[in-house]
């Protein structure tokens, strides 16, 4: 079963690998970024970044689609589904068949052009185009760092 996709620039890190893992009881870690895929020095940190007890897989995002239709099937992995930005995670939407209901938004970086949707959150206008298909596609967003964290939404937000 999928457990969580989110949508963070750092990929694995200290919040993802025990904060939502440990929340969600996760053992299975699927990076979906072509860059990662394709960069070994990436893939390697990624890989020690991540929990002992935690299988990780990183793929490209043109295949995983169909890779995260068999993980939503699949009754013994609690996969976490990990993207960079909106535009991987739009992709997956629309290559996975409709079995990604909910997207945890939870680290874009600031820089020029973005304005800053939370501390830890800030987007463009593609973003924003993004998260409107997303949420068109029946899409839940729900922006927050741990599972600890109260949930917000994109209407809340935007209205800052």
């Amino acid at each position: 079963m999928i457990s969580l996709l989110r949508i963070d620039d750092r990929l694995i890190h200290g919040q993802v690998a025990y904060g939502w893992s440990k929340a969600l009881e996760i053992n299975v870690i699927l990076v979906v970024n072509d860059e990662a895929q394709k960069d070994q020095m990436k893939a390697m940190a990624l890989n020690l970044a991540k929990p002992d007890n935690v299988k990780l897989y990183i793929r490209g995002v043109q295949e995983s689609g169909e890779i995260v239709q068999k993980f939503a099937e699949s009754q013994k992995s609690k996969v976490l589904v990990l993207v960079k930005n909106t535009n991987d995670a739009l992709a997956l939407v629309k290559n996975s068949g409709g079995v990604l209901k909910e997207i945890n938004v939870g680290g874009l970086r600031f820089s020029e052009g973005k304005r800053k949707l939370t501390d830890l959150v800030a987007v463009d206008d593609r973003d924003l185009a993004n998260f409107k298909e997303m949420e068109e596609r029946g899409v839940d967003l729900e922006f927050r760092m741990l599972p600890r964290d109260k949930k917000k939404n994109l209407k809340d937000l935007l209205k800052n």
